[in-house]
This record gives structure tokens, sequence and C-alpha cells, in this order.
């Protein structure tokens, strides 16, 4: 009867820890990938940021180099005008020239 029960003992004792790993395993890979998931989005939204943030500033600088070259045609086209003004052009001609309105070149 002693063998029995430490034979039933073992049996328990055995069938303990193979349900105690494989719960173990459970809760281990649960863990793993809700730990593996939360720093897949932290990555992915630093990730984001520093792609938002380099797109935003190469918008930034073609906008304002675009801007910047109309500005300057915009004043070149004034200068044009000026000079062509003082020469006696009239608003017709530098208008057809330089695009500017009638209203700016009256103005000059």
């Amino acid at each position: 009867q002693n063998d029995v029960l430490g034979t039933a003992k073992l049996e328990g004792l055995e069938q303990g820890r193979a349900e105690g790993r494989a719960e173990g395993r459970a809760e281990g890979r649960a863990e793993g990938r809700a730990e593996g998931r939360a720093e897949g989005r932290a990555e992915g939204r630093a990730e984001g940021r520093a792609e938002g943030r380099a797109e935003g500033r190469a918008e930034g600088r073609a906008e304002g180099r675009a801007e910047g070259r109309a500005e300057g045609e915009h004043a070149m086209a004034v200068e044009i005008a000026q000079k062509m003004k003082r020469k006696g052009a009239s608003v017709a001609e530098i208008q057809e020239l330089t695009g500017l309105s009638e209203d700016m070149i009256i103005g000059l």
C-alpha cells in the first residue's frame, strides 16, 4: 500500500509539474505578446513622428523656396515696370512684358 501511495504521489507531482510548466509557458507567451505589441506600438509611433517631422520639414522648405522665388519674380517685374515707366513706356506695354496688373503699374 505504501508503494501505491508513493507511486500515486510521484504521478501527482509529475502531473502538477507538467501542468505548471504548461500554464507558465502560456502565461509567458501571453505576457510576451502583450509586451511585444506595446513595444511595437511605441516604436511605430516614434517612427511615425520622426517621418512626419522629416516630411513636414521637406514640405516647408519646398514651400519656402517656391514662395521666395515667386516674391523674387514679382520684385523683379516691379523693378522692370518702374524702369519702363521712367522711359515713357505705355501701361499696356509694361503690362505685356511684366504681367503686372494695370492698377499695380499705375500705382508705381
